[in-house]
C-alpha cells in the first residue's frame, strides 16, 4: 500500500485528460475585425466516425487518432475546409467566413438544454447551461427540477434541505463528483448539493446504472459529474443575482483573466442570505431557516502546448442555518423548556490538481493524475441535541490512456488511492473511523464501425476494514444504420460505506430513539458494507414528426442489494433502527420519454416513471417509504424568432408515496399510510438582450405554482420534546408557490 502511495505522488507531473484536439471555430466578419463563436458546427476526422459539434462559444473537444491527420469543418452555409493538424497538442482558433455560399448568412444553434448521447456505449444526458437556465437553480440540487431522471424532494421540514433520488433510491446510491473527483461522500452526503452555486456549473453529465471504474467502486445507481466553469472557456465576466419571494437573496460573480495561450486563471464567487423566518402552515416552526453562506473557488490551467497540461486550485465555503421555533412563530408557552432550535453550521476547504501529459509521437496515448484534499467541519443542533463531525479526505487517481493500432481499440489502466478520516459525535455516539483504500482498474473498449461499441471494465480495490474485493462492470451498444434506432445494456457492482449518521440528519429532527444492530464491530458503526449489482436496458430511437426532431427513449433498470444497512422508521414510532439486511432489497424502475419539436423553437419533453423500491424489514418486505410509485413529467420551452424572449414551463405529477406506521401514536399524532398524489407547476419568463458587447438577461419565475403545500408536515409540532415529535416525514412541499426574480450579465 505505501509502495503504490509513493508512486502515484511521484506522477504528479501526469494527466487526467485524454488525447483530445481542442478548438473554437468563429465566424470572421467581412472587414475582417470582428469574430463571432459559432455554435453547431461539425468536426470530424477523415474517413472516421469520430466527430464533434461546437457549443454555444464555438468550442469543441474531439478525440484525437492515428489514422489520420485531416480535421473536416462543416456548417450550414458555409464551405467545408480541411486542416492538416500537425500538432495535437495546440489550441486551434478556426475562422470562416460568412456568404461564401450564401449572400446572407445566420447559423443558429438550436437546443432544448439537454443532449442524449447516441455514440457513447454508456448513455449519457448532458445538462448545459440553456437548461440550467430553465429553473432557479440556485445550487446543484435544483439544477434537476425540470429533468424527468433525477427526482428532487425536501429532506426534513425545518432545515430547507432539500435531497434527490435517482431510480427509486436515495442520492447517497449515485456517484456524484465533481470535475470527475468524488464530491458528494461523508459529511457532505447531507447537504453537499447546497454547496456547489448553480452558476458555477457549465455543464452537468448524468448516466443511469453502473458506471466507470475509472472513477471509482461506489456507483450503485448512476453517475452525475458536474464540470464547473473553465478559465479556459468561461466568459471574461459572469455576474448573476437573484431574489425570491422568502427575500432569500444571492450574488454571484465569476470572473476569468487569460495571461497569455499558455496560462489562464478564474475566480468563482457566491454568497447567499436568507434573512426572513416565516411560518405558512401555522405550525410554531419556519418553513425555510434563515441563514447564509459564502463560497469561493480559485482555479487556474496551464497548457505548455507541448504536451504538460495543469489545473488546480482551491476553495473555501462558510454556510449557516438558524430554524425551528423562532420569535413570534413557536407554540411552546411551557416556561420549563426552551424553544426547539434548529442550528447547522458548515465549514469546508479543499485543495485540488490536475496534471499531465500527452505524448506527441503516440497518437491517442496520454497519462494523468488527479489530487486533492478535503477538510469538512460540520456543527449540528437539533432542539436539545447535537451532532459534530470532522472530515479529511486524501484522494489520488492515476490513469494511462492508450490504443492497441487504432483508435477503435483504447484502453485506460490506472490505480487510486482514498484516506478518509472522520469523527462524528450524536447524542451518546462517538465514531471514529479511518478508512484507506488503493486499487488498480483496467477498461477496454471498442468501437465495431458505428454500430456496436462496448466498455469492459475492473478494479480490484483493498480495504483497510473490508479487505480486498473487485467491481466489475459492462457496457454494450448496438445501433441500426444510421444511428437513430440504439440499444444499450449495462450491468456492474458496486461497494460503498453507509453513512449512517450523514446520510440521515433528517431523523435527528426527531425524538425517535437511534438503536444500532452491529453485526461486526471491527467494521464502521459496526455494521458491514453496502454491495449491490445494477442491471439496464436503453432503447433511443430519433425519427422526424411533422419534418421536426424527435425522440423517444426507454429506460428499464434494476438494483438488488447483497448487503444493505437498513434504516427502519416503522418497527417502532419511537425509534430509528440501523442493521443489515436480512433477506431481499431492490429496486425496479421504468422510464419512457418523449421529445418532439412541435414547430420551430418549441418543444416538448414528456416522461412517465413508475418505481417498484422494496426492502425486507423486521416487518416483513415494505415498500420504501416516501418514494413516489408513479411520477410523470412535462416540459414546455418556446422561444421568440428574435431569441430576445424565452418561455418555459414544467408540469409535474407526484404519485401516492407510503409513510412510515404512526397507528401506535395517540390518535392526534397519527397520519395516513399514504400521501396523496399531488401536481407541482415550475414556470420561468427570461428576457434576452444585449447592451454593447455584453448579453444581458432578466428572468421572472415561480416554484410550485399550483400553492400546494402538505398539510401538518411535523408530527407533534405542538410538544417538540414529547417521545412523538418527528419532522422527518416530508411527502410534498413545504412552503407553497414561490416567486423570484433575477439578472444575469455576461462579457464573454
Amino acid at each position: 500500500m505505501k509502495k503504490l502511495f509513493f508512486v502515484l505522488i511521484g506522477l504528479v507531473y501526469a494527466i487526467q485528460t485524454f488525447s483530445q484536439v481542442k478548438g473554437r471555430v468563429v465566424e470572421l466578419s467581412q472587414n475582417k475585425k470582428e469574430v463571432t463563436p459559432l455554435p453547431g458546427v461539425t468536426v470530424f476526422w477523415y474517413q472516421t466516425s469520430i466527430g464533434a459539434t461546437t457549443d454555444e462559444n464555438g468550442l469543441f473537444s474531439i478525440p484525437s487518432t492515428s489514422e489520420t491527420n485531416r480535421l473536416i469543418i462543416t456548417a450550414v452555409g458555409y464551405k467545408s475546409d480541411t486542416l492538416l493538424i500537425k500538432d495535437t497538442t495546440k489550441f486551434l482558433t478556426i475562422k470562416l467566413r460568412g456568404g461564401i455560399e450564401l449572400n446572407e448568412v445566420e447559423v443558429v444553434y438550436e437546443t432544448t438544454g439537454t443532449e442524449l448521447s447516441y455514440m457513447n456505449a454508456i448513455k449519457m444526458e448532458t445538462l448545459n447551461e440553456r437548461s440550467l437556465m430553465k429553473a432557479a437553480c440556485c445550487n446543484l440540487s435544483e439544477s434537476f427540477e425540470t429533468n424527468p431522471s433525477v427526482d428532487v424532494n425536501f429532506a426534513d421540514a425545518v432545515t430547507g434541505t432539500k435531497q434527490i433520488q435517482m431510480l427509486g433510491l436515495s442520492g447517497q446510491y449515485a456517484q456524484i463528483t465533481k470535475e470527475n473527483m468524488p464530491y458528494m461522500r461523508g459529511l457532505a452526503n447531507g447537504y453537499g448539493l447546497s454547496f456547489v452555486p448553480g452558476t458555477w456549473i457549465q455543464s452537468i453529465q448524468l448516466s443511469k446504472g453502473a458506471g466507470s471504474v475509472i472513477n471509482g467502486y461506489e456507483s450503485l445507481t448512476g453517475q452525475i459529474n458536474t464540470e464547473l466553469q473553465n478559465p479556459e472557456t468561461s466568459d471574461r465576466l459572469n455576474f448573476n443575482t437573484y431574489v425570491n419571494q422568502n427575500a432569500r437573496n444571492e450574488y454571484n460573480l465569476n470572473i476569468k483573466h487569460r495571461f497569455n495561450d499558455k496560462f489562464a486563471v478564474g475566480l468563482l464567487t457566491h454568497t447567499n442570505f436568507n434573512p426572513m423566518a416565516e411560518d405558512l402552515n401555522k405550525d410554531g416552526f419556519a418553513d425555510i431557516p434563515t441563514g447564509k453562506q459564502y463560497n469561493i473557488l480559485n482555479k487556474y490551467a496551464y497548457n505548455s502546448g507541448k504536451g504538460f497540461e495543469a489545473q488546480f486550485g482551491g476553495g473555501y465555503l462558510e454556510d449557516t442555518r438558524e430554524g425551528g421555533q423562532i420569535g413570534s412563530h413557536q407554540k411552546n408557552h411551557s416556561d420549563t423548556l426552551p424553544n426547539y432550535l434548529i442550528g447547522i453550521k458548515n465549514k469546508k476547504w479543499e485543495l485540488y490538481s490536475k496534471t499531465g501529459f500527452v505524448f506527441k509521437k503516440k497518437p491517442g496515448t496520454s497519462m494523468g493524475l488527479q489530487l486533492s484534499y478535503l477538510n469538512h467541519d460540520q456543527n449540528n443542533t437539533y432542539g436539545l441535541n447535537t451532532y459534530s463531525g470532522l472530515q479529511k479526505t486524501f484522494y489520488a487517481n492515476y490513469i494511462f490512456q492508450g490504443i492497441i493500432k487504432t483508435t477503435d481499440n483504447t484502453y485506460k489502466l490506472g490505480a487510486s488511492f482514498m484516506n478518509d478520516q472522520v469523527e462524528e459525535s450524536y447524542r451518546l455516539f462517538k465514531f471514529k473511523r479511518d478508512e484507506r483504500v488503493g486499487g488498480a482498474f483496467a477498461e477496454f473498449a471498442h468501437n465495431e464501425g458505428e454500430k456496436f461499441n462496448v466498455v469492459a471494465g475492473l478494479r480490484a480495490d483493498y480495504h483497510n476494514y473490508y479487505g480486498l474485493f473487485f467491481t466489475p462492470r459492462l457496457h454494450m451498444r448496438y445501433a441500426l444504420k444510421g444511428n437513430k434506432t440504439v440499444f444499450r445494456i449495462s450491468g456492474g457492482r458496486a461497494l460503498k460505506t453507509a453513512n449512517i449518521l450523514a446520510e440521515n440528519t433528517a431523523l435527528m429532527a426527531t425524538s425517535r430513539d437511534w438503536i444500532i444492530t452491529p453485526s461486526d464491530l471491527n467494521m464502521p458503526y459496526g455494521l458491514k458494507p453496502e454491495t449491490g449489482w445494477n442491471y439496464g436496458f436503453n432503447f433511443t430511437q430519433k425519427m422526424k414528426l411533422n419534418y421536426k426532431d424527435a425522440y423517444v427513449t426507454v429506460d428499464l433498470y434494476r438494483t438488488d442489494f447483497t448487503q444493505q444497512v437498513v434504516v427502519d422508521v416503522d418497527y417502532n414510532t419511537q425509534q430509528a433502527l440501523f442493521y443489515n439486511l436480512n433477506g431481499p432489497s431492490y429496486s425496479n424502475t421504468a422510464q419512457i420519454e418523449f421529445g418532439w419539436e412541435i414547430r420551430k423553437r418549441l418543444n416538448i419533453k414528456t416522461a412517465y416513471r413508475y418505481v417498484d423500491t422494496k426492502v425486507n424489514y423486521k416487518t416483513g418486505l415494505l415498500q420504501k417509504a416516501l418514494v413516489s410509485e408513479h411520477r410523470a413529467f412535462v416540459n414546455l420551452g418556446y422561444e421568440t424568432k428574435g431569441k430576445h424572449w424565452l418561455f418555459d414551463a414544467t408540469l409535474q405529477y407526484n404519485g401516492k408515496k407510503r409513510l412510515p406506521q404512526t397507528s401506535a401514536n395517540p390518535e392526534e399524532y397519527q397520519r395516513a399510510a399514504y400521501s396523496p398524489a399531488f401536481y407541482n407547476v415550475l414556470a420561468q419568463i427570461t428576457y434576452v438582450t444585449k447592451i454593447k458587447k455584453a448579453d444581458f438577461n432578466i428572468y421572472v419565475g415561480v416554484e410550485n405554482g399550483l400553492d400546494y403545500k402538505q398539510p401538518n408536515p411535523i408530527v407533534a409540532s405542538d410538544a417538540p420534546f414529547n417521545k412523538y415529535f418527528d419532522a422527518s416525514m416530508v411527502w410534498g412541499p413545504i412552503y407553497g408557490r414561490m416567486l423570484y426574480a433575477g439578472l444575469r450579465f455576461k462579457i464573454k
